[in-house]
């Protein structure tokens, strides 16, 4: 057992830019990275593990093979539950929403989708749409998507580094061009698109919309506000978002942090700013921007010793 550091798998869709390639030491086929998928057990990108033992090996494999490694907590989940990726949005990302569990499962036969952005850096006046300006009526939502006017009705949210969005099923909410996120969400690649600007995928074609199950799935009543639900815990670290999928924490490392990585849940570190290294039985591995490691459940103290800006995830 030891803390496996993770190669992510990258997607180029048509929104993506280049700064996870050239600042985040991310690898892709092109120029342009849209998604890292740093920690992931889904068939669509699996994470690989690029260490130690199991170097070469994907994350979901180790971890079929010791479900011990996920921790007790995630007993309660089918599958591994989370999944954690860096996203560099140039462009606006679709208007777009993703169904509760009870819905996915009955319409999609997969989990739905609730999820949390960090905010790792932002051109000024960069933002994102988070539900509604104002409570509005399914068909009022029906005709805007019609008429193209979507985005009039939707709450403009501007961002700033360090801020966190809580995004819960059912939310309509759009990442805009110009920031660089730190996602964690449900293992579900489920999204309804309601609108996407006109735009063409790379073949030259429409993009799909799926607007009869994102009106179904909508709450027209939603609207969220940066940092509702962070909580500082003291000692360099902020509590980001809680919920029954998972828990995150952002740590500003400066010097030593003892993380304690008990038989409950597995930990996963992404570093987002700076450099440090993790030092455990005897043994340090480096860490620097764009990294990402799995710290197997049981592990006990991994002590983290540096000056970074660290966001975590457990169930």
């Amino acid at each position: 057992m030891y803390p496996f550091k993770l190669k992510a798998a990258t997607k180029d869709y048509v929104w993506g830019g280049i700064k996870l390639k050239e600042f985040y030491a991310k690898e892709g086929n092109g120029d342009v990275i849209a998604e890292s998928w740093e920690v992931s057990c889904h068939p669509d990108g699996p994470s690989v593990i690029e260490n130690g033992q199991y170097e070469g090996i994907t994350l979901a494999e180790v971890l079929d093979a010791n479900p011990r490694y996920k921790g007790i907590n995630s007993e309660k989940f089918p599958f591994f539950p989370i999944l954690v990726k860096l996203i560099d949005a140039k462009s606006n990302l679709s208007v777009q929403v993703h169904p509760d569990d009870e819905y996915a499962l009955s319409r999609e036969g997969q989990f739905g989708k609730t999820e949390m952005w960090y905010i790792v850096e932002c051109e000024k006046g960069a933002g994102v749409y988070c539900g509604f300006k104002k409570p509005v009526t399914k068909e009022q939502l029906r005709s805007s998507l019609e008429d193209g006017t979507v985005t009039e009705l939707l709450n403009f949210v501007e961002v700033k580094k360090g801020d966190c969005l809580f995004i819960e099923a059912g939310t309509v909410h759009a990442i805009c061009g110009g920031c660089v996120i730190c996602e964690i969400q449900q293992n579900s690649s489920l999204t309804y698109r309601l609108y996407d600007y006109g735009r063409l995928d790379k073949n030259g074609n429409p993009r799909q919309l799926h607007i009869d199950n994102a009106v179904d799935v909508t709450d027209t009543t939603k609207v969220v506000s940066p940092n509702a639900v962070t909580k500082v815990l003291g000692n360099g670290v902020t509590r980001l978002a809680e919920c029954k999928y998972f828990t995150t924490d952002k740590v500003m490392l400066d010097g030593e942090h003892a993380f304690e990585v008990g038989e409950d849940s597995f930990l996963t570190v992404t570093c987002v700013e700076g450099s440090a290294e993790f030092v455990y039985n005897g043994k340090k591995y480096p860490v620097g921007t764009g990294d990402t490691y799995f710290l197997p459940s049981g592990m006990g103290e991994v002590r983290a010793e540096g000056c970074a800006e660290l966001i975590t995830a457990r169930v």
